[in-house]
């Protein structure tokens, strides 16, 4: 069976647990790591999502949610790094 996202952000919302930014290592790449095994990751934020990354004020309402998640103008869950995202995020299926 194919997992369908529904895009409802609750996967993503407690991964702040999971990864974190070690730095920026340019204007719209950073170097993440899993906080468990100390491994780390370059990531890039996805050319057509860079304006929504900009906008961090679901810091506000989802504090655990991992750094690179936002909501779009119809409050759907977007990935701003989808096209650099980890194997774990990769894997993930959404028993939802």
């Amino acid at each position: 069976m194919k997992d369908i996202c529904n895009r409802c952000g609750y996967c993503c919302s407690y991964m702040a647990d999971v990864f974190g930014i070690v730095e920026q290592t340019g204007p719209f790449e950073y170097r993440i790591q899993y906080l468990i095994t100390g491994v780390e990751q370059i990531v890039t934020i996805d050319p057509d999502k860079k304006d929504l990354f900009t906008n961090t004020t679901i810091h506000d309402k989802r504090p655990l949610a991992c750094p690179f998640l936002r909501f779009d103008g119809d409050n759907l869950a977007v990935c701003t790094v989808h096209q650099t995202r980890t194997d774990l995020c990769r894997m993930y299926f959404c028993g939802r």
